[in-house]
């Protein structure tokens, strides 16, 4: 949407410069860019008049015109538009110009007719997209004079991006009202209304709403005796400057408003109507109507109608009628002003193929308590430059008021989620200036205006607040400090990485429903008392579930059952305890079953086992940066008794894994072994280590040396690496476990681990005999600590 940048100024009194309104616009949330044309992209345009025009000799669709194009001189131009007619007032473009600084006019010989420059439209000025025709001036538009000065190019557009949840935005009192806010002072503004006769509204007209659904309020004006001609020039200048090409002043003067005050109008010929009744009714099946733009449409019930009690006259929020449009001879108008259901509009201007300014608006949701100050204004102004007699009051059809919603806003909810410290008073200062009401201070009760349809929530609020009090205001938060950093900022973190680093790992996410079955419950915990519910849907879903593991393995039981064997599933989700924390309640399950790989003929199949689900564990913690974990064996309710293990990074216990008991899994007719994990997610937010600083890439070679060393079969591998790790410090880059081998050579009740260590110095190549000396500490290290002896 464009806008002229002084209209805007003029509204909101802000005495910003173009590029610098953009900028405040464009931070707050609505986009948009200044566009300021130099006068040199203008250069040789000039307006014209058409002295002559004659159908071209050799061609049936070209006419030759003669225009002065000031001091008395007279340029022969071959033009191809239908709309060049003699004594117009026209744009030229004379030789030399170069249009939006691509085509230069030249003269040129046309069908052996020369012309001497190019009489514009006005996508070829880019002033819109209209190439319907030449661009007509008003006839006291002076030959000769430059066009930049004449339609005032100097004063730059803005367009902006309106998004669509902010229907307030399009319109030119919306956005000073913005700019306004944004500069911390008062809107206030007063739009005309207009002297009426004695002669009332409503002997002329009577409005019937059939569906009030879909047309909760309509309004009507009737204005006599108007004068059908051009609209005043600063009103076409503005109307061009926002991309509408200016038609005649009662067209113009709906279009203006429309563009002012964001309420759609329409205009009917009262004489040409057909009735003094307004019925609103839905469309029957198959009814006909044709369009203002000449179009024959077939419509159905999804189309909501204007008609005059018998015909339609134009289809609701869209287009008007060709029978009832405003002509040469109009003296009364029918002013239409109406509030339309969104969706209705949306259905209607789909199943006419059609688009137009007013059901744009219709379609992201007007003000319907805007429906009165917009058609006065409209009145006001037709009386004012058509010579209209506006009759006495506005035959007003509003069965139920649209009443404005009231929303609690915390002053510490406002802090607390956007780490800042503002004052409540300043909260209720924005707020008031963004034209909401405040009926109490503590809480703040906020009155939300029907113009402001997306604040429905206090989250919404804080969102205004957040954007006028600028976002670069919010507190940067850094090593997981600071008040941006909070337990909901945290968990909605946390579950975000979560679902990268599962999917990443080739995973399948599942979403249970949160129900289950007493029975199969209390098979996974005996000592677990579920939450019944008062009214279950069914036996199967009367208790709330108490383990996560519950809907993992009602997933992995229904997929097995359709033949999906091979399982990598996970979630996230609530658990339901009584008298439990409920930040403790939200968990991350995983599963694993089945094969780890498709076999074939090179690789037999190989079934899942507790080691996938601990590199799984492992890739998961390394991504979330967390320690690395370490399985200890327990019994856990559930699980295996022999491969159930609970799961600590450093001191911090994040939950349980293992191997699902077999009788468990056949609950849910699971035949196969079942891997699965349970992890608390705020064990796993307390578990973070920070912020991990940045590394630059190595730029030395590193070097790589193998240990084998025979242990106790007791002796944890993951202690011998964190041995490794700690005796090499910062030389040792990676260690990992390449071999595990028992039997024969290796002594019984002992083992064989071999690791594969590699070293890098971040400052400088090292060399074979500083690598020998690290080696050699560290098996210096493994011998003294767990009696490790070299392989031979």
């Amino acid at each position: 949407m464009k806008l002229p940048y002084s209209w805007i100024k003029e509204l909101a009194g802000v005495d910003w410069s173009p590029k610098e309104m953009a900028r405040r616009l464009t931070a707050s949330g609505t986009a948009g860019e200044a566009n300021v044309p130099e006068p040199e992209d203008f250069a040789h345009i000039v307006i014209g008049h058409t002295v002559k025009v004659a159908k071209h000799p050799n061609a049936d669709k070209l006419t030759v015109a003669e225009v002065e194009v000031g001091n008395g001189e007279v340029k022969t131009i071959v033009c191809g538009a239908s709309n060049c007619e003699a004594d117009q007032k026209v744009v030229v473009a004379l030789p030399g110009a170069v249009l939006q600084g691509k085509f230069e006019i030249k003269p040129i010989k046309m069908r052996g007719v020369e012309s001497s420059g190019m009489i514009c439209a006005e996508d070829e000025l880019g002033l819109s997209d209209d190439h319907s025709g030449i661009m007509v001036l008003d006839k006291d538009a002076p030959a000769g004079m430059a066009v930049y000065d004449y339609l005032e190019l100097g004063d730059p557009v803005i367009d902006f991006e309106i998004t669509p949840n902010r229907p307030d935005c399009l319109c030119a009192l919306g956005l000073a009202r913005e700019v306004a806010v944004l500069a911390e002072k008062d809107f206030i503004y007063e739009l005309s209304r207009p002297e009426e006769a004695k002669e009332k509204a409503s002997d002329y007209i009577s409005v019937k709403i059939n569906d009030p659904d879909a047309c909760p309020r309509y309004a009507a004006r009737i204005i006599k005796n108007i004068k059908k001609g051009t609209s005043p020039l600063w009103m076409q200048k503005r109307l061009q400057a926002c991309g509408m090409r200016p038609i005649n002043n009662i067209v113009d003067i709906t279009n203006y408003v429309m563009l002012e005050t964001n309420q759609p109008l329409h205009a009917f010929d009262y004489d040409l109507f057909g009735s003094s009744e307004v019925v609103v009714r839905r469309a029957s099946k198959d009814e006909k109507f044709t369009t203002l733009d000449g179009q024959d449409h077939i419509l159905d019930e999804s189309v909501l109608m204007i008609t005059n009690g018998q015909v339609g006259v134009a289809t609701g929020g869209v287009m008007g009628g060709l029978n009832s449009e405003v002509i040469e001879g109009t003296k009364t108008i029918l002013l239409e002003s109406a509030y339309f259901n969104p969706s209705v509009i949306r259905k209607s201007a789909r199943k006419l193929g059609l688009s137009t300014e007013s059901s744009y608006r219709f379609e992201r949701g007007i003000d319907a308590n805007n429906v009165i100050v917009a058609v006065d204004r409209a009145a006001a102004l037709m009386a004012e430059f058509a010579g209209g007699e506006v009759l006495n009051g506005v035959v007003d059809a509003y069965p139920e008021r649209i009443e404005s919603k009231e929303i609690s806003l915390r002053p510490e909810r406002v802090n607390y989620l956007l780490g800042t410290e503002l004052p409540p008073e300043y909260m209720v200062a924005v707020l008031k200036r963004l034209g909401l009401d405040i009926k109490s201070d503590n809480p703040i009760k906020v009155v939300v205006p029907t113009f402001r349809p997306d604040l429905e929530r206090e989250v919404d609020l804080i969102e205004e607040i957040a954007r006028i009090n600028g976002l670069e205001n919010i507190p940067i938060a850094r090593d997981n400090k600071g008040p941006l950093i909070s337990p909901i900022h945290k968990r909605d973190t946390i579950r975000n990485n979560i679902r990268n680093i599962m999917v990443g790992l080739g995973f399948d996410e599942t979403l249970g429903s949160g129900f289950a079955h007493p029975e199969r419950m209390k098979k996974i915990d005996p000592d677990l008392e579920p939450i019944k519910i008062i009214n279950p849907l069914s036996d199967e879903f009367a208790f709330l579930r108490a383990r996560l593991l519950y809907s993992l393995l009602q997933s992995a039981g229904h997929n097995i059952r359709h033949r999906n064997m091979d399982l990598r599933i996970f979630e996230t989700g609530r658990i339901y305890l009584r008298d439990v924390d409920d930040t403790g309640m939200e968990y991350l399950g995983i599963l694993i079953s089945g094969q780890t790989s498709d076999s074939n003929w090179k690789s037999p199949p190989e079934a899942a086992d507790f080691f996938d689900l601990k590199g799984v564990l492992e890739a998961l913690c390394d991504g979330l940066n967390l320690e690395n974990p370490y399985p200890e064996p327990i019994a856990a309710p559930g699980y295996d008794r022999m491969q159930a293990y609970k799961i600590k990074c450093g001191d911090i216990e994040i939950g349980t894994a293992g191997m699902v008991d077999k009788k468990v899994a056949r609950e849910f007719e699971i035949k196969q072994e079942v891997l699965a994990a349970e992890l608390k997610l705020s064990a796993l937010i307390e578990a973070q280590k920070g912020l991990t600083p940045y590394k630059n890439l190595p730029k030395f070679p590193a070097s790589t040396r193998d240990i084998a060393v025979i242990v106790d079969n007791k002796t944890a591998a993951g202690d011998l690496l964190d041995a490794i790790y700690d005796t090499g410090g910062d030389l040792v880059e990676t260690v990992r476990v390449f071999d595990l081998f028992t039997g024969e050579p290796v002594p019984e009740g002992q083992k064989s681990l071999a690791f594969a260590v590699i070293y890098r110095s971040p400052d400088k190549t090292l060399s074979d005999e500083a690598v020998d000396s690290i080696q050699g500490k560290i098996v210096e290290k493994l011998s003294r600590q767990f009696s490790a002896r070299l392989r031979e």
